[in-house]
């Protein structure tokens, strides 16, 4: 069995003890054939152990001992020269039921059982937050890493709990997730919750925006909606190279196909567009050049872009390529650009 099986979590789901969060991690863990697998054992095994008699309170180091000379026993029965695999299994199945007996014992001992009240330590968190015309970089209690893009917000725990990573985001970040198969890592922002065992990928969620997206360069990860906090929805999973796009406003999603290099791609202040919006295209030259950017024809807004500058080029370069590609014509006044005209081709 693997050291990162979450085994805890397996027991609380057969209790039935599962928060709504606790209940998504399990099912998202399943959907691994091993572990769904392994877990089937496990199910099968505890079903069919005898139910213990009735105790006033559980005891843990009576249920340890009795696990632990369970799998001595299961040792040693190795060592014998003629024993049949269907033993064998029947000894493992033993042990895994076990296991789970003394888990959900556990489980109900520090969670409070017989209605006793729960503990909680209460979580410091520190925020940090980017200016208009900075990118900061960061290391999480962890050893995660994080790049925090221009007018953005994050905020966590000085120290992570037990059982899981969260942190909440407001704007755009790129995550390098230490990995932790028994502690998931939660990305929290507006309406959308991301959640990865470890990997690197994107988030964009700035306030007042209505379009959202995660995109993953390394590794899967689960995206889900919260319309009420702590009430995640299943979206979908992403694997590397999808990008999730979510109208949090229209309760729209699409998956697009990026590029891995595209991906994070303002952590090396690069411009890239892979068929983003006008509406989309002028808010990252605002922050990018720290302009303010108006287009007349409101036609134009709709049109779609697929450009990419390379890192230090100019916005007198940009809008000259855009411009000629969509027919406008441009002008730059300070930190005032007008855009005039412009089709969509």
């Amino acid at each position: 069995m693997s050291d990162h099986t979450p085994w805890p979590l397996i027991a609380k789901y057969l209790a039935g003890e599962c928060s709504p969060k606790e209940k998504l991690a399990m099912e998202w863990w399943l959907e691994d054939y091993d572990n769904h697998q392994l877990f089937n054992q496990i199910q099968s095994a505890w079903q069919n152990e005898q139910e213990p008699a009735p105790e006033p309170e559980f005891n843990a180091e009576s249920g340890l001992a009795r696990l632990n000379s369970m799998i001595s026993e299961a040792d040693s029965s190795i060592d014998e020269p003629v024993e049949k695999r269907f033993n064998y299994f029947k000894i493992s199945s033993w042990v895994a039921a076990a296991s789970v007996a003394v888990l959900i014992g556990l489980g109900y001992f520090f969670v409070g059982k017989n209605n006793e009240k729960k503990t909680h330590t209460r979580l410091v968190y520190t925020e940090k937050v980017s200016g208009k015309d900075q990118i900061v970089n960061l290391t999480l209690p962890d050893g995660s890493q994080v790049w925090l893009n221009k007018s953005s917000k994050i905020a966590f725990p000085k120290a992570f709990e037990a059982d899981q990573r969260e942190v909440y985001l407001e704007g755009e970040a790129f995550f390098e997730v230490v990995p932790n198969p028994s502690k998931p890592f939660i990305v929290h922002s507006d309406k959308v919750s991301t959640r990865v065992l470890g990997t690197s990928f994107n988030v964009k969620a700035y306030k007042g925006q209505e379009l959202a997206s995660v995109s993953v360069a390394t590794g899967k990860v689960e995206v889900s909606k919260e319309i009420e906090r702590g009430t995640p929805i299943k979206v979908t999973q992403l694997t590397p190279q999808q990008e999730l796009v979510i109208n949090t406003e229209k309760d729209e999603t699409y998956i697009d196909i990026v590029s891995t290099f595209d991906i994070g791609s303002w952590r090396r202040e690069q411009l890239v567009f892979r068929n983003n919006t006008y509406t989309e295209v002028i808010a990252s030259l605002e922050k990018q050049y720290n302009v303010t950017i108006e287009v007349k024809n409101k036609d134009l807004n709709h049109c779609r872009v697929m450009a990419s500058f390379n890192e230090g080029a100019n916005l007198k370069s940009v809008l000259e390529l855009l411009s000629i590609s969509n027919s406008f014509r441009y002008k730059i006044d300070g930190t005032q650009v007008t855009i005039l005209g412009g089709v969509c081709r």
